[in-house]
């Protein structure tokens, strides 16, 4: 494997886990607005479940989709705006 290769490879998996986190976030807000406060779990027990529930994995294809959407940007960028 390239250098570039395993640079990528830790990009997707960090922008995974950030959605990933953004996701758990939702999830236990929506969960809490439905639930009577009594029913509410601790962030630590949710996080327990919620990780089992979503591997990091699962988030993987939306992370390359969001990089390729950024490369894409970035190349649109780079060939509209020539350097000096």
């Amino acid at each position: 494997m390239r250098t570039e290769d395993l640079i990528l490879a830790a990009q997707v998996r960090e922008l995974a886990a950030e959605l990933r986190h953004q996701h758990a976030y939702r999830t236990k807000k929506d969960m809490e607005a439905r639930l009577p406060p009594e029913q509410h779990e601790s962030l630590e027990d949710f996080m327990e479940k919620y990780r089992t529930a979503h591997p990091v994995t699962k988030f993987i294809p939306e992370a390359m989709q969001k990089l390729e959407k950024v490369s894409e940007v970035i190349q649109t960028y780079m060939r509209t705006h020539p350097q000096s």
